[in-house]
C-alpha cells in the first residue's frame, strides 16, 4: 500500500490554521504532541494572547474565537502540542534575528507571557513576563529564506502564509501622511539592563505616546481616519495602529514569487513527508497583495502537489 495522502487546508485568517491542527490532532491523523512547525510567513505570528487566560486554552471553541492571527502559535506550545517552531522569513522581515532561540513561557496572573530578552517580546508590553509560573521552553530556529533547514524528523507541519511571498502593511495607507513621523516615534530602542526593565521602560515610553495619540493636534486628521473603522477602533485606535508601523511591506514581481516558490521547494523537499500542510491566504486582513494572490496560491498549490500526494481538507 502506497502512504496515504498528506491533509491540506487552505484558509484566509491564519490563526484558522490551528483550527484544523486541533482537528487532525482530535482525530488521530497527527499525533498529540512532539510537532514541529515550519511557519513560512513575513511574520513571526509568535506572541501570547493579551487578554486569553489561560485555563481557558483547553476550552478549544472559546480558545480559537479570541485567538488572532499574531498569537495563534503559542498557545498550541503551552498546551504541548507544538514542540518547535521554525520560522522562515523573507528578507524584508526583521522582528526577530536569525539563529536559533530557547523560548521560556509560562504563567503570569493567569495569562501566558514570554520571558525572553529578544526585542519583539521586550517591546511588546502584552508579551513581556517574568518571575512566570508552569513555565515551558521550546526551540525557535529563524532562517532567512533559502537556507537549509536544520534536519527534521517526523511529525512536522509545513504551514505557508501567502503573504510571505509578497506583503502589504495594511495600516501604512490609514496612517497618511503622518506614518513616518509615528513609525519613528514608536520605533523601539532597546535600553540596557535586564530584559524587565528594558520592557519596563518601554511600556512608560508607551504610555506617554499613547497620550499623545489621543491629544496631539498635528494628529488628529489620522484619529478621524481610524475611527472611520469601528474594528480598529475597538482595538485601540490611532495608538492601536501606531504600533504597527513595524510591519514589513514589499510587493513582489511575479519572477520574484516563483524564486521564492522555487526556494521553499528546495527547503522541503528532500525532507521527510510532512504530516499535513495548512495555507493561510490573508486575504481579509490585508497583508496579502491582491493582484498576485490568487496566481500564487495555485503556484504553491501545484509545488506541493508535486513533491507529494496531498488532499485538501480530511
Amino acid at each position: 500500500m502506497g502512504r496515504a495522502p498528506i491533509p491540506l487546508e487552505v484558509v484566509d485568517d491564519h490563526n484558522r490554521a490551528l483550527d484544523f491542527i486541533y482537528t487532525l490532532i482530535a482525530r488521530k491523523k497527527i499525533p498529540f504532541s512532539g510537532l514541529t512547525l515550519v511557519h513560512y510567513d513575513s511574520h513571526p505570528d509568535l506572541a501570547p494572547p493579551p487578554d486569553l487566560m489561560i485555563d481557558q486554552f483547553s476550552d478549544r471553541r472559546l480558545m480559537l474565537e479570541e485567538l488572532s492571527i499574531a498569537d495563534w502559535i503559542l498557545p498550541a506550545v503551552y498546551m504541548g502540542h507544538i514542540a518547535r517552531v521554525v520560522w522562515v522569513k523573507p528578507p524584508w522581515s526583521t522582528q526577530i534575528e536569525t539563529g536559533t532561540h530557547c523560548i521560556k513561557i509560562g504563567n503570569s496572573k493567569g495569562k501566558l507571557r514570554v520571558d525572553s530578552g529578544l526585542p519583539y517580546y521586550v517591546s511588546d508590553p502584552d508579551s513581556f513576563g517574568g518571575n512566570l509560573r508552569d513555565t515551558k521552553e521550546f526551540e525557535l530556529t529563524v532562517l532567512p529564506s533559502g537556507q537549509p533547514i536544520p534536519t527534521l524528523t517526523a511529525p512536522w507541519i509545513l504551514d505557508i502564509d501567502l503573504d510571505f511571498f509578497s506583503t502589504r502593511n495594511p495600516f501604512k495607507s490609514i496612517l497618511a501622511p503622518h506614518f513616518t513621523k509615528l513609525h519613528n516615534l514608536f520605533a523601539f530602542q532597546p535600553s540596557e539592563g535586564s530584559p524587565e526593565k528594558v520592557a519596563a521602560t518601554r511600556r512608560q515610553h508607551l504610555e506617554a505616546l499613547e497620550h499623545s495619540c489621543l491629544s496631539d493636534p498635528e494628529l488628529e486628521d489620522a484619529r478621524v481616519a481610524v475611527a472611520q473603522d469601528p474594528e480598529i477602533t475597538e482595538l485601540g485606535g490611532l495608538f492601536y495602529v501606531a504600533q504597527q508601523t513595524e510591519l514589513p511591506e514589499h510587493a513582489s514581481s511575479e519572477d520574484e514569487i516563483q524564486g521564492m516558490v522555487d526556494e521553499v521547494r528546495e527547503m522541503v523537499g528532500g525532507e521527510v513527508e510532512p504530516a499535513a500542510v495548512t495555507i493561510a491566504r490573508s486575504e481579509g486582513d490585508g497583508y496579502s497583495v491582491d493582484q498576485t494572490l490568487e496566481w500564487t496560491q495555485r503556484i504553491v498549490v501545484e509545488m506541493l502537489a508535486n513533491l507529494w500526494t496531498i488532499k485538501h481538507n480530511v
